[in-house]
């Protein structure tokens, strides 16, 4: 296959799946093994022989074992927060760091408490969707509203856009 420009072989990935299989951390692979392996398919589904077809499923169904063992590793990384190393391929990389970014955006805290306020309508205002994604209304001008909200934000931007104001 390497006359047609393919630079990896079912061969390799089968070694490449054997030395996942028996390691928790990430095994070296080339930084173009994604490229390769899609090369290594397309030349697959170019020849039209029925060894050709047999192979590229093999061949399918070993990569996606490879990947989907390689993704593991890579969650268990970001569970563990642990650095992968620079010379993997950039598309794990990348997965790595949409993890951890996802990770990071998400705080699992205790819930907050609701809130209770009471509040006047300072305008008729049809049903509005706030901050928290709550929603509310419609309100009719001086209309009396006990607002349950699970953040203070939710009160604030009823307040601060005139909408209502606090009854003390």
């Amino acid at each position: 296959m390497a006359e047609s420009g393919v630079n990896i072989e079912y061969e390799t990935i089968w070694q490449i799946y054997q030395k996942e299989k028996q390691s928790n951390e990430l095994q070296l692979v080339p930084k173009t093994l994604y490229e390769d392996v899609a090369a290594l398919v397309n030349e697959l589904k170019k020849q039209n022989t029925e060894d050709a077809e047999l192979q590229l499923g093999n061949a399918q169904r070993l990569i996606n074992a490879v990947f989907e063992k390689r993704k593991q590793k890579i969650l268990l990384y970001v569970a563990y927060g642990k650095q992968i190393p620079p010379q993997f391929p950039k598309q794990e990389e990348e997965l790595y760091n949409e993890v951890l970014s996802a990770l990071k955006s998400k705080r699992l805290d205790t819930p907050q408490t609701e809130e209770q306020k009471t509040l006047i309508a300072i305008q008729k205002i049809p049903e509005i969707i706030l901050p928290s994604g709550h929603k509310e209304g419609p309100f009719e001008k001086d209309q009396i509203i006990n607002v349950k909200s699970r953040s203070k934000e939710d009160i604030n931007f009823l307040i601060n856009n005139n909408i209502c104001r606090e009854i003390t």
